[in-house]
């Protein structure tokens, strides 16, 4: 069987894939610490209900009419958080204050430990609804 048809392994795997791609956003901003003229980034955050929204609504329109358009439309990536940062800049143009990094690292690996105690309770509890068959 295949787990991503659920919908709640579907939804924590997107929640993963985030997480892991904001990761890899918060450590190149720790590795431009020193870069002078860098500005840290962020992606924006994960909305949940959209997701949700999104997860339950995959249904496709029905084209009763040529001229009807097809309705079908690619997921979108992980997109950019562009707001203007309210922390300090380095006198070199340097936007990165490690300690804001360092949070933000500690809160995804929180968010991506939940997400995968999540995953694996749903797991055990379909593993032992099997075994009582």
């Amino acid at each position: 069987m295949d787990l991503s048809s659920i919908g709640l392994f579907h939804l924590a795997g997107r929640r993963m894939e985030y997480l892991g791609a904001r990761h890899q956003v918060i450590a190149q901003n720790v590795a431009n610490a020193d870069t002078p003229g860098f500005r840290a980034r962020d992606l924006k955050a994960f909305d949940f209900q959209a997701a949700v929204r999104h997860a339950a609504g995959n249904i496709s329109p029905v084209q009763t009419s040529p001229m009807h358009l097809t309705g079908t439309r690619a997921p979108q990536p992980f997109r950019e958080d562009r707001r203007v940062p309210t922390y300090e800049t380095a006198p070199a143009g340097n936007g990165v204050v490690l300690e804001e990094q360092m949070m933000k690292a500690a809160e995804v690996r929180q968010a991506y430990d939940l997400a995968t105690g999540i995953f694996q309770k749903h797991v055990g509890m379909l593993r032992q609804a099997w075994t009582t068959r």
